[in-house]
């Protein structure tokens, strides 16, 4: 396998993929689970932002303590702090910035699995208008009842000995408590569909992938696009095309290693994207008019 394919793998692995993923976490753990359905607590005990996840489960994250800003794929973010909750559909990618604020960061995850959201709509109205998975997500009406649940999963179900039919009544317990006292949109957006591949927020890949060697079809790719669909958001957000950003952001990025450090122009190739040294040196002269080396002795 080259660097290439290493990399783009890389990118796509770099996604979490819950529940599952929450069980190889230090800060996340386990109260009941069976299955595709659990319940998580998380307690961090520092700031965790730029998490990508992909939510595999319908899910339900309700903030104990602290704060998290969830981003979608378009750039639109909910916040939510103490006593809030959000819903997250299943299958989109979205980014997650959790923040402490002053009491620690505490938070509870409840994944709604097949077996559970079958008993809950099994008596729903099958001709009822399906919406598409990336409008279903939506801050929940927590109130009093809600908070007092979630107040007993902390207080009664974190040492409790894992039981599936117990699980399976916990979660019914909230979609009920949700749907009767809170937002008749639920029942919908447990139903929402997917709609094409998931896609990922262009902003947040560039930022984090911008710089290396991938190209804008291998970006328009593992952002879950086609590459003319990559193109047209791409220059909405930046206005300007994927191949110019590129090359502006890896120029930029190689000018300053090349000024503020004692790095070599292989070097500055390399970690700018360019496995050709020519083609780097060739790019760099014609951005800033010298090559490498006549701006290294330019600047001393």
């Amino acid at each position: 396998m080259n660097d290439k394919i290493g990399l783009a793998q890389h990118c796509v692995d770099n996604v979490l993929y819950i529940p599952f993923a929450l069980f190889r976490m230090r800060d996340v753990k386990p109260v009941l689970f069976n299955g595709d359905s659990s319940i998580f607590f998380k307690d961090l005990e520092k700031n965790l932002v730029n998490v990508e996840f992909n939510t595999q489960v319908p899910c339900v994250v309700y903030i104990e303590s602290g704060k998290e800003i969830i981003t979608t794929f378009n750039n639109e973010s909910f916040t939510i702090e103490s006593g809030e909750a959000i819903f997250l559909p299943k299958g989109l990618v979205l980014h997650s910035d959790y923040f402490h604020t002053g009491g620690g960061l505490k938070a509870h995850l409840l994944f709604f699995g097949t077996e559970v959201l079958a008993k809950f709509l099994s008596g729903e109205d099958k001709t009822t208008e399906r919406i598409s998975n990336e409008k279903a997500i939506f801050k929940l009406k927590t109130n009093s009842i809600v908070s007092e649940y979630f107040s007993s999963l902390t207080s009664v179900y974190k040492s409790i000995k894992n039981s599936s039919e117990l699980l399976n009544l916990k979660l019914l317990e909230l979609l009920y408590l949700i749907d009767l006292h809170g937002d008749d949109r639920l029942k919908q957006c447990l139903l929402a569909i997917q709609q094409g591949n998931a896609k990922r927020n262009i902003k947040r890949l560039m930022d984090q992938y911008g710089v290396s060697e991938l190209s804008a079809k291998e970006l328009a790719s593992l952002s879950g696009r086609s590459l003319s669909s990559f193109n047209r958001e791409f220059k909405s957000i930046y206005g300007t095309t994927p191949k110019q950003w590129l090359i502006d952001r890896r120029m930029s990025h190689a000018y300053s290693l090349l000024t503020e450090s004692q790095i070599s122009v292989t070097s500055a190739a390399t970690a700018t994207g360019y496995a050709n040294v020519s083609h780097f040196i060739s790019a760099f002269k014609k951005k800033y008019g010298v090559t490498p080396r006549q701006l290294r002795k330019m600047k001393n």
